[in-house]
């Protein structure tokens, strides 16, 4: 995507958020596109419209395209991009509006996260506002890649003038998000953002921004098997667990799964037992995170014709906030790094932060008993993607999560029954491939 155009949507983005999200700003409704980059007011009215892009826009379809193609919802209503989805393999073509989705969203969030990097140093001259302003930049630049990393083999990372970025290796880019992200926490130093900043770009003050950016750095770093930096940016994200930083919605700007999921007619149901084939694990009813999620119903999927429950969770209302992380992944992230790092007492104590939880912020409490199986690295890693799928259950993670801790890919011609990811990469969106020469071949599945 070119970078003008990215302006011009993102601009006009803000202004139908600027009104109600910044009183204390003017609405810059006659302003030009270089006022939006030079002006306090313009790169204010960017911000809150890159952060409306991003979780009006893009997350609830991170969060759709994950849980269709690594069994954790299932279409109850026809439509032709979901049922593609769900049932993967070649089915899933290049012009399937939910993953052109992703793409496009991520990168008009990268442009507009560009623009107030670069111009921010030039603009605003009070320096708490300014490093505020450049580490939501380099959050949500990381945020882009590291949702692109998730669904494709490789990707530009630079938003180009003429639509022809350069495509990279996604470990690549991730590595690029990672910087990124100390960027961030390097303009914040060792000062919060100002309170007045936090309220009107973020438009609630459940949003820390440091702790965001740990729980991502640990969370990118984990993907990477960067394991003493994962786990140190994990403990420092959790020593502001307490904080809850949530996406927030409203009637006029509702939570986007919930129109999906719980609005009738819904598109999609949650699986049953959180999607994990019966015959590999089925989720205990006294483990907490059961009831939390899922409300039992005798519905089947229209498609794969497994069981769906009604979906409950961060999903019962139009204005239920979505976190932006939650405790429980840090533990997790944690957890896996010990393991694969060959400290199996810490992965433990990690896992048993999880199983046995009862006091966690938003809820997601399991509440059962510690870890009792044998204290082997596989052992251990099958314990902690079992409590990922559930603890962090449509939070858009668990296609990478599939992948990463090798879980069985489904076969060809499809069977719904015995699989947990139906693709590895997604095709190359048609319309990159329409116009950006440099798109190289998709993948096979």
């Amino acid at each position: 995507m070119r970078r003008k155009t990215i302006l011009a949507v993102a601009f006009g983005l803000s202004i139908s958020v600027l009104g109600t999200s910044c009183d204390s700003f003017e609405n810059p409704n006659a302003a030009s596109e270089d006022q939006v980059v030079n002006t306090l007011d313009g790169l204010q009215a960017l911000a809150i419209g890159m952060k409306r892009e991003y979780q009006i826009n893009s997350l609830d379809e991170v969060i759709r395209a994950s849980g269709l193609s690594a069994r954790e919802l299932g279409v109850v209503l026809g439509f032709t991009n979901p049922q593609d989805l769900e049932a993967g393999g070649a089915n899933l073509r290049p012009d399937n509006g939910i993953p052109v989705t992703i793409w496009a969203t991520s990168f008009r969030v990268l442009g507009m996260a560009d623009a107030i990097i670069e111009n921010a140093p030039n603009v605003i001259s009070d320096a708490p506002t300014r490093n505020a302003f450049l580490a939501t930049g380099y959050l949500f630049r990381a945020i882009a890649i590291g949702n692109l990393y998730m669904f494709w083999e490789s990707f530009p990372t630079e938003v180009s003038s003429d639509g022809e970025g350069q495509f990279v290796p996604r470990a690549t880019a991730l590595q690029a998000a990672i910087a990124d992200l100390e960027a961030g926490l390097s303009a914040l130093g060792g000062a919060d953002p100002p309170a007045g900043f936090r309220t009107a770009v973020f438009g609630t003050n459940n949003f820390d921004l440091r702790a965001v950016l740990e729980a991502h750095l640990a969370r990118y770093n984990g993907f990477l098997g960067n394991h003493a930096a994962a786990i140190a940016a994990a403990n420092r994200a959790l020593s502001g667990a307490t904080t809850i930083s949530q996406w927030s919605y409203e009637a006029t700007n509702p939570n986007q799964m919930w129109l999906q999921t719980n609005q009738e007619p819904a598109t999609y149901r949650p699986l049953d037992n959180f999607g994990f084939d019966s015959t590999a694990y089925v989720v205990p009813d006294e483990d907490g995170r059961k009831a939390f999620f899922l409300v039992p119903s005798d519905a089947i999927g229209e498609s794969s014709r497994l069981p769906v429950e009604t979906m409950a969770g961060f999903f019962s209302d139009q204005a239920d906030p979505i976190p932006v992380y939650l405790p429980g992944e840090m533990y997790l992230i944690r957890a896996e790094a010990e393991a694969r790092s060959g400290n199996l007492a810490g992965a433990t104590v990690s896992i048993n932060m999880v199983r046995e939880k009862t006091d966690d912020p938003w809820g997601v409490n399991a509440g059962l008993g510690p870890y009792d199986g044998p204290q082997t690295a596989e052992a251990l890693l099958a314990e902690i993607y079992r409590n990922r799928k559930v603890e962090l259950f449509l939070t858009g993670l668990s296609l990478e999560d599939s992948r990463r801790f090798g879980q069985p890919i489904q076969p060809s011609p499809p069977d719904f029954d015995s699989y947990d990811r139906n693709r590895n990469f997604y095709p190359f969106p048609q319309t990159e491939r329409d116009n950006n020469p440099n798109t190289p071949a998709d993948p096979a599945i």
